[in-house]
């Protein structure tokens, strides 16, 4: 999955929101360290999710996701 299929229209939000947040971290803003940064925090989302006894299947990780908007 490519970044544009990730991100959709608001990729350019999300890509200032991570140069700001590893700006407040003190991480350099080169290419390689926020690629590298962002996939930690996508593992780190996707652990929380394996970690939920909710989610056990997709309808689960669907419930949870809605859980959440309500």
């Amino acid at each position: 999955m490519n970044w544009k299929v990730f991100a959709g229209n608001q990729g350019d939000i999300y890509w200032a929101l991570l140069r700001m947040r590893c700006h407040k971290d003190g991480f350099p803003l080169d290419e390689d360290t926020l690629a590298s940064q962002f996939r930690l925090h996508l593992h780190r989302g996707i652990g929380y999710l394996v970690g939920d006894s909710r989610v056990t299947d997709v309808s689960g990780l669907a419930s949870v996701g809605l859980a959440a908007a309500e």
